[in-house]
């Protein structure tokens, strides 16, 4: 298929197919000559998988990219299921924010912080803001984290109290880290069903909350 045939039945862009073929999310077209070059017709449905992915799942293209290259290399269909059964869990939206982006105005105006609280936050690593050229963008998450943070002012806690927090977002980092290498090592020897992994290590952090709490508890009304 000409390149020009595929843009018309999927309603994409001409620029926008060869975005996703730089970006490894469509294969190259076959080139036949010096300005001819045909795509395969299974690149309409990659298409039409990649927009509902964005637009239904609220995927980032990156998290596209790792779907559609496990597509490609003909991973069997319950690893990909798994695959987006878990990147479902982790980009679908949080509370009723937009995750497509916020500025730091926005982000003011959405929750009624000040700015020298929601920069504490920031500097505290609380908040994650992407940085673009138009400056801190925030997501959804980013939102629902200062929506708690002022509900927790209810109870006498202020921004600063929250410091704690920052040895945390380290453990959770560490975490994540050493999983993920541990799974692409396992992956090498076979299909990791990598929802089921994501919700057995939170029940078990939520175990673990529920242990030392517990002793915490004990400790104190002895």
């Amino acid at each position: 298929m000409r390149i020009s045939e595929v843009s018309r039945i999927t309603g994409v862009s001409l620029p926008t197919i060869h975005y996703y073929v730089r970006e490894g999310l469509l294969s190259p077209a076959v080139k036949t000559a010096r300005n001819m070059a045909y795509y395969s017709p299974e690149c309409v449905e990659d298409i039409r998988l990649i927009k509902q992915l964005q637009l239904k799942r609220f995927l980032p293209l990156s998290a596209i990219k790792m779907m559609m290259g496990a597509r490609q290399r003909g991973e069997d269909t319950n690893h990909l299921i798994e695959m987006l059964t878990f990147l479902d869990d982790i980009f679908h939206p949080v509370g009723k924010g937009d995750s497509g982006g916020m500025t730091f105005q926005d982000l003011i105006n959405a929750t009624g912080m000040s700015a020298a609280d929601l920069n504490d936050l920031d500097e505290m690593g609380l908040l994650m803001p992407a940085a673009t050229s138009q400056g801190r963008m925030y997501d959804d998450v980013d939102l629902r984290i200062v929506q708690i943070v002022s509900e927790l002012a209810e109870f006498g806690l202020k921004p600063s109290d929250l410091q704690v927090y920052r040895q945390y977002i380290d453990a959770v980092r560490n975490e994540a880290k050493t999983i993920h290498e541990k799974v692409h090592e396992l992956h090498s020897s076979g299909s990791v069903p990598v929802a089921r992994l994501s919700r057995v290590l939170t029940e078990m952090k939520s175990c673990l909350t529920h242990k030392i709490f517990r002793e915490l508890f004990i400790e104190h009304h002895k």
